[in-house]
């Protein structure tokens, strides 16, 4: 179906849907989908041309961004998965304070959750709400892809490098390095760069009946003949301390 085709079926499915916009919004949420519409054979849905600009100066909202978050909102509730996540990916940007309770709820829908648990530290930073959110996020299980792990390992990793170089927030490190151990030992198969990171955020760890712990659980999750070694090497190693004079 060509783009054009797509894009009218979709306004004619919020139409239909009776989304609560007025009308000034409805008409500016049809801009909004049609500038977030899906590229066509390489090129922008609209044709060639110059780079897009950014959102809120497109659109006829008056740099207004807690009126176009709304507007976002709305459209990331749609069933259309492209247009739920273009809007997901716009309120990373654009979401405010106001969205905060919503961005919080879509922690745990593995479609999203990387966008809005990287919108809700944009919108409060890191505080324990929001790795407490982020912490949700972490434990997902179901419907798991390898770029959807890469993506929690790399929040992760981001979040002990903040809680570890940021004075004003060091005492949030004990619950970043709980978060992270939890889900490098229950959920993670991106273990490497991830083990890193956390020893590098508490030396104490290296040496610890809780990396041991970790890298066991870990031993039938990995995905590649590298990462397996490298969980091997490690539990290796450990253990020729011996375990017992482990430190916890």
């Amino acid at each position: 179906m060509h783009c054009k085709t797509l894009t009218v079926a979709l306004l004619l499915a919020f139409a239909l849907e009776g989304y609560a916009l007025t009308s000034e919004d409805s008409a500016i949420m049809k801009d909004v989908v049609m500038r977030l519409a899906p590229k066509c054979g390489g090129r922008r849905a609209e044709g060639p041309g110059p780079r897009r600009p950014e959102l809120i100066d497109a659109l006829d909202v008056n740099g207004d961004t807690n009126r176009l978050a709304r507007i976002l909102v709305e459209l990331a509730q749609t069933n259309d998965a492209w247009y739920a996540e273009m809007a997901m990916w716009q309120l990373e940007k654009y979401g405010t304070s106001e969205q905060l309770p919503f961005l919080c709820s879509c922690a745990t829908n593995p479609a999203v959750g990387n966008r809005a648990v990287r919108a809700v530290l944009r919108i409060e930073g890191v505080t324990s709400n929001s790795i407490a959110v982020a912490q949700s996020y972490f434990a997902i299980t179901n419907s798991v892809t390898q770029i959807m792990d890469y993506n929690r390992s790399d929040l992760c990793e981001w979040l002990l490098k903040e809680v570890s170089t940021s004075p004003s927030i060091a005492y949030l490190k004990p619950a970043c390095l709980t978060a992270a151990v939890d889900y490098a030992q229950n959920v993670s198969i991106m273990h490497k760069s991830l083990d890193e990171a956390i020893c590098t955020a508490d030396p104490t760890y290296q040496y610890s009946k809780r990396r041991l712990a970790v890298m066991r659980a870990a031993q039938n999750r990995c995905w590649n003949p590298l990462l397996t070694n490298y969980v091997t090497n490690t539990i290796n190693e450990l253990m020729a301390y011996p375990e017992a004079d482990l430190p916890d």
